[in-house]
């Protein structure tokens, strides 16, 4: 039976977003390919343009008619201790210095936004990330900067054969600032306006090991966005964090990386860049801890008892089947299971989704860890882990329960509709409607 019919609506749909990672590229095509990857729509970073590595999965997003959205990278340009890294193999970097005010000054000869719109353009992407910037404190002027930018950048596409291309806003900002509803109500206020289609959240401090505190706070701090109308993506969002502030409706969806990107540290983004740093060893993300373990630390913990094989390993044969293959390919793992995990919440109507995550999800969560707890076997460190990861589990349960007796269902914001990467169907979709 293809048909399914909904009495009472269809869902809505939990937008599940995959930014992919400077050094990814290769990764994700790989998870693609395995089918482990259930994620319909990919940020892609400016700054890996050039790259052999993004232009084959390029091709593969387009191939399988992927959402494909454009990360400026404006952001990370225009501060001091990003623009000389990674960042700098964008199209539109100046060499030696970050980009400043003049650089998005419209019909200029500095000005990055016609050749921003030019790339998206001829890249044929689906939308892309109007130019926006760290807004660290409120003299640092470049929300009103940002905001003509918008502007410029939707009259740029139009021009130049890109009106079909959306624009998305990322909304940048430290923890203290988001906390600020005064500050929010401007900052409303001065969005309602512009041409955009939806809001990336994108706030430091705030993503993979967030408090309960942390995520009831998130979640109150974006229904003073559900006016605008338009979906909300919780940006840099993982673990935990990422499906609580989907399930309890602050947000239409989430964006994470494969490894990183799963949380915004930006405490290097306003100093000068230092050295690298070393080489790390393979980690796995464990989401019955809600936290990223060392292979090895994990694989000594599988070998120690069979109780923890029965917690922790995956014996799914859809997924990974065992221990070892677990341990090998960690990121397939997480891949998989995060599909699932949003697959199940989206298919739960929004009037039961919050309390079924709830009961369902993250107490069931606690309950595991807390009896993991005292497994006998297991270092000290490890032991440490799992009681701070059960203590905090546990602690989040009773935040967000306290929020959803508070202030009950939440009128969960505009639902971020996948949007097709092929500009022939979204006409086909247009004629047709």
């Amino acid at each position: 039976m293809t048909n399914v019919v909904y009495l009472h609506g269809k869902p809505k749909e939990i937008a599940q977003t995959t930014r992919v990672g400077f050094r990814e590229h290769s990764l994700c095509e790989q998870l693609l390919s395995a089918n482990k990857l259930a994620s319909r729509r990919f940020v892609l970073d400016a700054a890996t343009e050039g790259s052999r590595r993004h232009k084959g999965l390029v091709r593969s997003l387009k191939d399988r008619k992927a959402e494909i959205v454009l990360d400026t990278n404006c952001a990370e340009l225009s501060v001091v201790g990003r623009f000389a890294g990674s960042a700098k193999s964008a199209p539109w970097a100046v060499e030696g210095r970050p980009l400043d005010a003049l650089d998005f000054t419209p019909r200029t000869n500095r000005s990055v936004i016609v050749p921003i719109a030019r790339y998206a353009v001829r890249n044929e992407v689906t939308a892309v990330l109007s130019p926006s910037h760290f807004l660290i404190d409120s003299a640092s002027g470049w929300l009103p900067i940002d905001l003509r930018s918008c502007e410029a950048l939707r009259v740029a596409l139009d021009q130049g054969g890109g009106g079909h291309i959306a624009i998305d806003y990322s909304v940048i900002l430290p923890y203290s600032k988001f906390r600020d509803p005064e500050f929010r109500k401007l900052l409303c206020q001065e969005l309602r306006n512009s041409p955009i289609d939806r809001i990336l959240l994108r706030i430091a401090g705030f993503g993979v090991g967030a408090t309960g505190v942390g995520i009831s706070r998130f979640i109150e701090g974006s229904i003073d966005f559900h006016d605008l109308g338009v979906p909300l993506i919780a940006d840099c969002v993982g673990g935990i964090a990422s499906l609580a502030v989907t399930a309890l409706g602050g947000v239409s969806g989430f964006a994470s990386g494969l490894e990183s990107k799963q949380r915004l540290d930006a405490s290097s983004w306003l100093k000068p860049a230092g050295g690298g740093g070393g080489g790390q060893s393979k980690r796995i993300f464990i989401s019955g801890l809600d936290c990223t373990i060392s292979t090895s630390e994990m694989r000594e913990f599988f070998d120690s008892t069979r109780m923890s094989r029965q917690h922790f390993g995956c014996s799914d044969p859809t997924c990974c089947g065992d221990v070892d293959k677990m341990l090998r390919n960690p990121e397939a793992h997480q891949a998989v299971q995060t599909g699932r995990q949003v697959k199940a919440l989206s298919d739960i109507p929004e009037s039961l989704r919050a309390e079924q995550f709830l009961e369902n999800y993250l107490y069931d969560r606690a309950r595991i860890e807390e009896r993991a707890n005292k497994i006998r076997n297991m270092s000290d460190d490890l032991r440490k882990k799992i009681s701070f990861s059960a203590k905090r589990l546990e602690l989040a349960h009773e935040a967000q329960s306290g929020l959803h007796d508070r202030v009950g269902n939440i009128n969960f914001p505009a639902e971020a509709k996948f949007r097709s990467g092929s500009r022939q169907d979204d006409l086909f979709e247009e004629r047709t409607s």
